[in-house]
């Protein structure tokens, strides 16, 4: 199942992989923690209120989300989600040998492993406010064995991600240090706000690919769309489907929505490599203009990644410039 549909267009076709699982006979409570402080308080994006007595010990976390605790000094005791080798920008900075793994591909989640480790807490996203993004199908059993919590995926802009991550992290008792990674980050943005003052008109269009379809990106539901919607950054309104998040269109409609800068999902190299060597993706003016570059959904939730990837997307919009629609 390709990776970049977990995020939505066809969340339910994901849903149907086949996880692999182990049976679990492990004591269903969760540690008690140190009895430190108030404990552990945190509300999720279900809307439920996560409370642990003291402070979460052993940590468990979905790879994105993971990395971003990273990325604020919060290292987990295990992972799970796609941990694609050589590592890539999805899992940002987090080091693999400092944790167990669960689990290194959509469908793989080990409850047993997970049991033995009697664990505190577990932290995946949500795209729905309803189920957990990787451990939906496994859900059930994990909510026995420790609380759950659920971080957003859409409905707000990556700076709100990224502060509600760096809550998290001091929630869970580190103390991140953020200032230089975050100047590094709004110096991006200022680029990103000089570049659309100077030239206002460029439209952008964000798209994912898979086979002979199109996933035209709806960019008030992606968070990092979104924030450069904010600054200025001029996207077409596009018709999503019923999960409004992507529209699905077949490939031969891919000028659909004219573009001069292109961005396309970079979660699966071999999608875009294919789609590089149809001539309907040739003609499009932002490609036959080099004004195509990738697109960094999901990159963990932390000024550090964040910096990186709106420092790319400065770079793109500064060299661009408006292209005659074809």
């Amino acid at each position: 199942m390709n990776r970049r549909f977990r995020m939505a267009p066809l969340a339910a076709v994901a849903a149907s992989a086949a996880l692999v699982l182990t049976a679990c006979g492990a004591s269903t409570d969760a540690s008690e923690g140190d009895g430190a402080g108030s404990g552990f308080v945190h509300e999720d994006a279900r809307g439920k209120t996560v409370e642990i007595d003291g402070s979460p010990k052993t940590v468990v976390a979905q790879a994105s989300a993971a990395a971003a605790l990273w990325d604020n000094g919060y290292q987990v005791a295990g992972v799970y989600g796609d941990l694609p080798e050589p590592p890539n920008y999805l899992t940002g900075n987090l080091d693999v040998s400092k944790t167990k793994v669960l689990g290194k591909a959509w469908g793989e989640f080990n409850v047993e492993e997970y049991a033995a480790m009697n664990p505190d807490l577990l932290i995946d996203m949500t795209f729905d406010g309803k189920t957990l993004w990787y451990a939906g199908e496994v859900e059930k059993q994990v909510d026995k064995l420790a609380p759950t919590l659920a971080m957003p995926l859409t409905g707000l802009s990556v700076t709100e991600q990224i502060e509600a991550f760096h809550a998290l992290a001091e929630d869970l008792g580190a103390e991140p240090e953020i200032e230089e990674a975050k100047a590094e980050f709004e110096d991006a943005v200022a680029r990103i706000k000089a570049a659309v003052k100077k030239n206002p008109d460029l439209t952008v269009v964000a798209a994912s690919t898979y086979g002979e379809e199109i996933y035209f990106a709806n960019a008030p539901e992606h968070p990092d769309l979104a924030y450069l919607a904010e600054l200025g950054v001029k996207f077409p309104k596009v018709s999503p489907d019923e999960q409004g998040i992507f529209e699905p269109v077949s490939l031969e409609n891919i000028s659909k929505y004219h573009a001069d800068v292109l961005l396309v999902d970079a979660r699966d190299p071999g999608g875009l490599e294919e789609l590089k060597t149809k001539d309907i993706f040739k003609r499009l003016p932002a490609v036959a203009g080099g004004q195509q570059d990738l697109w960094y959904p999901a990159a963990p939730y932390s000024y550090q990644a964040y910096a990186e990837v709106f420092s790319g997307y400065a770079d793109q919009l500064e060299a661009a410039q408006v292209l005659e629609q074809s």
